[in-house]
């Protein structure tokens, strides 16, 4: 009876705690595991995307710019940390996968702001998604290149 009394205590206790919170991209970039680091910041880049449609909505186009910039950034570590995890897409697609289909998301995302932005102010936004594009490029024909 207590037992079950201390288990429904601890699931009401942690079903009302406040989830974690996210790394900020320098305790990202200090993670020891290469494929957690990836997806880490493939996750951080989509939280910073979101972030920059904020920012946008407020008119402030040299803090969308930095934003912009931590997404691409943060998306070049992703792909650097999947290079040094030393697993292939062939053998492993898993991380690779989910690298993909994120990015896809994420370039999907970026394209709806760079919609919503006048022609002048698209100027920020075309170097990420070109440079994104080229990372989405490699991780899919990664998987769905010839198996080694």
């Amino acid at each position: 009876m207590r037992l079950a009394l201390a288990v429904m205590l601890l699931l009401c206790v942690n079903g009302f705690a406040a989830p974690p919170a996210q790394p900020t991209f320098d305790q990202i970039k200090a993670d020891a595991n290469a494929e957690r680091r990836a997806r880490s910041a493939i996750d951080f880049a989509l939280s910073a995307e979101r972030d920059a449609e904020a920012v946008y909505s407020s008119n402030d186009l040299t803090m969308l710019g930095e934003r912009l910039k931590t997404v691409q950034e943060a998306m070049e570590l992703a792909q650097s940390s999947l290079e040094a995890s030393h697993k292939t897409p062939g053998r492993n697609p898993a991380p690779y996968k989910y690298a993909e289909l994120k990015s896809k998301e994420l370039l999907g995302r970026m394209s709806d702001l760079g919609k919503k932005m006048d022609s002048e102010e698209r100027g920020i936004i075309d170097a990420p998604i070109a440079r994104i594009q080229e990372i989405h490029d490699a991780w899919f024909e990664g998987i769905m290149g010839r198996k080694k």
